[in-house]
Formats: structure tokens, sequence, C-alpha cells
């Protein structure tokens, strides 16, 4: 991979994944795989209204735009509720809900524990799409979870749906009917494995433009399929073998390095991440001039951190997020051009 040349961040190159170790799989009682997490989420609110008398159904305010237009097609019912995506000890207000709602919390950049409550209340699901294997994702207490895997694990597509080992929920996951036909999300797993091997073995800027190209091409197949499609045989088996490995060592040592380096500052914090797995490093931002100046900075030294979400309007004192992937593909020396990179903005 030629990091002087495709950049740091963005979307995985194709990845050996022998030589990261197995990790134990006993948080999850049984799960179904599918090709994206919206598919996943799906799967689990089609399957809640087919068992139970649902009344809305709950996503926090601060969520992935895409997967709320997505959601909104299918499901008329749908509302949403406040939380501070930046304070990892905010709980959920479950008094605001009826017993027959489904709440959608979330596992905000794999800082969170949420707390499930006892006795009457709606049915809760649990979203870990950036803190697969986190402990709030192993020490789960929901009914039901989803994560769209692809953010964690260097695959093409990828989504899961599981019920934890600690949920009390009644009901089990049933098995998705196999899809006679499934062309367009073979059709877009092969662009984006297309697009990662090109990455891995980039060697021009000719190149570099094809592979986004293919990456575009593949979300935008997503965006715009709404049918649950069961994977193919051979695409179920490759995302088998890398789900459970140990992906988040590498995030932690890497923050646990770049966090020392890293200067104060009256622009922006770093999220602290406790005794949790952060999602990368994760610098928020009161004002959203200042999140633009900084991401125009680390992308003028090819440094490709990811926006999430500034469509979403809160109330809180930080409402914006940059996160700079710091996972297994990155080393002590990257973290070191990454706190470079962040001081010389600063200063």
């Amino acid at each position: 991979m030629n990091k002087d040349l495709i950049g740091f961040g963005s979307f995985f190159h194709k990845t050996n994944l022998d030589e990261l170790p197995d990790i134990p799989t006993r948080f999850l009682k049984d799960y179904q795989l599918f090709y994206a997490g919206r598919y996943a989420m799906k799967y689990v609110f089609d399957m809640l209204i087919k068992n139970y008398d649902i009344g809305h159904i709950w996503l926090p305010q601060y969520y992935c735009p895409f997967v709320k237009e997505w959601l909104e097609k299918g499901f008329p019912n749908l509302k949403y509720y406040d939380i501070d995506p930046f304070d990892p000890e905010a709980q959920v207000d479950y008094s605001q809900f009826s017993t027959n709602d489904v709440v959608l919390v979330n596992n905000y950049w794999g800082l969170k524990r949420n707390d499930i409550p006892t006795g009457k209340r709606p049915l809760i699901g649990e979203d870990h799409s950036h803190g697969w294997l986190s402990p709030g994702c192993l020490q789960s207490e929901a009914d039901f979870c989803i994560a769209s895997l692809r953010k964690t694990v260097p695959l093409p597509l990828g989504g899961i749906a599981w019920k934890p080992k600690k949920s009390k929920a009644a009901l089990s996951l049933p098995q998705l009917s196999t899809s006679a036909e499934n062309t367009g999300m073979e059709h877009a797993w092969d662009l984006v494995d297309k697009a990662m091997a090109l990455k891995a073995s980039c060697t021009s800027v000719e190149e570099k433009t094809q592979f986004l190209d293919l990456y575009g091409n593949g979300e935008n197949v997503l965006r715009t399929t709404q049918e649950l499609k069961t994977l193919r045989p051979n695409h179920e088996k490759v995302l088998t073998e890398a789900l459970f490995k140990d992906y988040n060592s590498h995030k932690i040592k890497n923050w646990e390095y770049v966090t020392t380096k890293i200067n104060e500052n009256s622009s922006f914090k770093v999220l602290p991440k406790g005794e949790a797995t952060p999602f990368g490093l994760l610098l928020v931002f009161k004002e959203y001039e200042d999140l633009k100046l900084m991401k125009q900075h680390l992308i003028s030294k090819s440094i490709y951190p990811a926006e999430l979400w500034p469509q979403n309007n809160i109330r809180y004192e930080y409402k914006f997020l940059l996160n700079i992937h710091i996972d297994f593909r990155y080393e002590a020396r990257d973290m070191d051009y990454f706190a470079a990179t962040i001081n010389q903005w600063t200063q």
C-alpha cells in the first residue's frame, strides 16, 4: 500500500486478515448477515412489526442522513429523539416512549454503554456500526443489535443483526429467505472489491481516480436498493471468516500514542475513550467553519477524515465531528504525522 500516493483514511484497501488473531464470540446468541447495516436494521424492524403491534420506530436525531432517508421510504412511522452524541455518559430517557414503540439506541463512536431498563419499556435495538466488538457491543443487553460491518471489517460490504447473549427478548432471529436473484448486491460487492484491490496496488493518480469512482458506484447501488437480499455463499464465507478478528487493539494502541502528542486548543476537543474502544481519533467542534478549515488542511496533507454528520441539527455545545482513521493500517510514525499535521493547523 503506497501511503504517499493514496494517502491516509477513507475506505479499506484489500487486506490479508490472517495476521489478525480471532476473538471469542460468546456475546452472540444467533446472528444473520447482510450486505449492509441498513438491511440488518430493516430486517429487525420488519420482524418486530410482524410479531408486535408497533406504534412508532424511534431513531436518534443525530444519525447518518443517508440511512435516515433510506429508512423513511419504508417506515412511515419513523420518529426521532434527542440525545447528545458526544457525551458517552448520556443515557436515553425511555419515559418519553410508549411500551408499543421500538427505540434504536446508538453506541456512538464505540464509546457508549447504553443502559437497558427493566420492567415495562419499549423494544430496544442497538446500533454498533461505529463500535463493532467494542465493550458496549460485547456487553449489550438490548433486545436486538445491528451493525454496519464494513466500517471495521475490511471487506467490500457487510452488515449484521444479532440477539445478544444478555437479551431478554422472547423472539429469536428468523432465517432470511434465500433470494433467487441478487444481481444488484453482487454488482455492488464486485465494484467495491475491485476498488479495494486497486487501492492496495495503486501506483498512479489515474488508478487512484479509478478506485474512487468504482467505490462511489458501489455506494450508489446500496442507496437505491430497498429489497433485502441474502448473501451469496462465497460472500457469506469470507465475511464470516473476517467477523471476529482483533481489529480494536490497534485502534487503542494508536489512540493512546497519538493523543499524547496533540496540543490543546480552543477550536476542537478529542473525545476521551475512557475504558471503551474509540472508532478513531474523534475531533469534535463547536463551529462548522472550524471543522471545514481543519478538514481542508488535513486533505491538503493527504489525510482523509470522515465527517459525521453535519446535516444533523443538535442543540449541544459541540455539534460537529471529524474522525481520523487510526486502525490496523497505521503505525506510530503515521500517528506522529497525524499529530504534527493537526498541531500545524492549531498554531
